[in-house]
């Protein structure tokens, strides 16, 4: 489990492998979220990002800041994560993948949320109940209502990435280690979803991040009703991650990695790199089949997202 982990297999992971979606990814969604925002939630996120700016002293991972203020949001709370690291599990829920989805009732996700002292959250689901509730109240100060505003936008992304939605004793896919294509360095199965099946979907479309989301948004606009219509539901969608984690993700995978037992021992550093040399050992090659069962997954999740942040900003600012 992540929440487990300490500071040092953090600090081992890159920035792409261990957080949802990387760059590309949560500055998309942002993109489709923004063709899909009422004026006056347009203009309220907007107002609230440019008065309360981004400290210029946090090092930002996304270097090539996107014109569109959600956008460049987007991927804030990774960078503010290396700072506040009390932060970190908010960014996942480790349900494990030994558990059957449907098999417990949709309100159980809860138990694998843990619950901090003082109240602060535990896990995704619970962060983005808890950033929705200080972004709506007036009575907090703007500087607050905006750090939360930035949260609540990656969280969305965060929780349509079926891999912050699992655990199976390798953080969240992070302690594998597998070839993608013709790349000679491991690569982690984390980082893989991420960003790298991205970036090369992006390059084979020839598409940049404003493109893609373009493209995205007229491929699934009639879904629009169905996810952006349909209000807040985080526990629902962290099942819905779960599944496709265990069907897609690691069910595409040849041959499989083994699923660990729901009582598992936490994974600590020494763990982690056993894990790692356990998957290592199975020869696992990310190709053209892998893709093709990943990319419209990964794809329809982009979207689901970018749909979602927008109805629930909707809601939020009407």
């Amino acid at each position: 489990m992540r929440t487990a982990l300490p500071l040092l297999i953090a600090l081992t992971l890159s920035a792409s492998s261990a957080w949802g979606w990387g760059c590309d990814g949560h500055q998309i969604i942002a993109l489709i979220a923004r063709a899909h925002l009422t004026p006056a939630a347009s203009a309220a996120v907007d107002r609230l990002l440019r008065e309360n700016p981004v400290d210029p002293s946090l090092n930002r991972f996304c270097k090539d800041h996107p014109n569109d203020l959600m956008a460049d949001a987007a991927t804030w709370a990774d960078d503010e994560r290396t700072v506040a690291r009390t932060t970190e599990d908010w960014h996942y829920i480790d349900i494990p993948l030994a558990v059957p989805t449907g098999s417990v009732p949709e309100s159980d996700a809860m138990k694998w949320c843990p619950k901090p002292p003082g109240g602060s959250p535990g896990c995704v689901v619970a962060a983005i109940d808890y950033e929705r509730l200080i972004v709506i109240d007036r009575a907090r100060s703007a500087a607050d209502r905006t750090a939360a505003l930035r949260y609540l936008i990656h969280f969305i992304g965060d929780i349509a990435q079926p891999l912050h939605d699992v655990e199976n004793r390798d953080h969240g896919g992070n302690c594998t280690s597998m070839t993608f294509f013709s790349s000679g360095k491991p690569q982690n199965l984390h980082s893989i979803w991420d960003s790298q099946l991205i970036v090369r979907d992006l390059e084979m479309t020839n598409a940049n991040d404003a493109q893609y989301a373009r493209k995205l948004d007229e491929s699934f606009g009639e879904r629009w009703p169905q996810w952006g219509e349909s209000g807040s539901a985080p526990r629902a969608w962290a099942w819905e991650g779960h599944k496709l984690a265990g069907e897609v993700a690691y069910g595409s995978l040849k041959p499989q990695i083994p699923v660990e037992s729901a009582t598992a021992e936490p994974t600590d550093q020494d763990a982690c790199n056993a894990e790692r040399d356990k998957v290592a050992a199975l020869h696992i090659l990310i190709d053209d089949a892998y893709a093709a069962q990943a990319m419209p997954v990964i794809r329809e999740q982009l979207a689901k997202a970018g749909y979602r942040l927008a109805g629930l900003l909707n809601q939020t600012f009407r």
